[in-house]
């Protein structure tokens, strides 16, 4: 029975190794370009898709935006921008009419951690209570709530909520 396995691992290893379907990269790994996505036709399609107006902030500069998508908060549309930090951390920001506070909404365990003025709006904020959870900011842009969650720094939180709150809103088809 032994034997018999050893024979089948052999194989095994063999057939893998011919096929090149497995490597062997020892040390640490690398990360590898990002990848960019259009972050302002995104938010242009979506302008005419959600009854609230969107913004895209303007960013620092080496700030890559990679992600979007529409989701939902607190049952309302959303708008959702991820951003790579010229730092290489992340933030994410989301944009919804559901009421601040309601927000943000997304079942995570965290707790008040006061507020901060940016560019004359109140961010609250929101720190996690457990592992694997990211702070939050809630902002009130007036027609419209921003959200900013990420690894990113508090500094960096702050510029991507002045980018936001200088931005102005796209035009809208509502």
């Amino acid at each position: 029975m032994i034997l018999t396995l050893v024979v089948m691992f052999i194989g095994v290893a063999v057939t893998i190794g011919f096929t090149g379907l497995c490597s062997f990269n020892p040390g640490k790994p690398e990360n590898g370009p990002v990848r960019e996505v259009d972050a302002d036709a995104f938010l242009n399609m979506e302008a005419r898709r959600v009854p609230y107006p969107v913004r895209l902030p303007k960013v620092p500069e080496g700030w890559t935006s990679n992600s979007t998508r529409a989701g939902m908060a607190a049952g309302n549309q959303s708008t959702i921008v991820g951003y790579v930090t010229a730092s290489g951390a992340f933030a994410q920001v989301t944009q919804t009419d559901a009421p601040a506070d309601k927000l943000p909404a997304d079942g995570k365990d965290r707790t008040s951690d006061g507020s901060v003025d940016v560019g004359g709006v109140q961010w609250k904020k929101y720190v996690p209570a457990e592992d694997n959870v990211r702070p939050v900011w809630v902002g009130d842009l007036g027609t419209s709530r921003a959200i900013i969650e990420g690894t990113a720094s508090e500094a960096e939180f702050s510029q991507l909520a002045k980018g936001l709150i200088d931005a102005a809103p796209k035009a809208t088809a509502h």
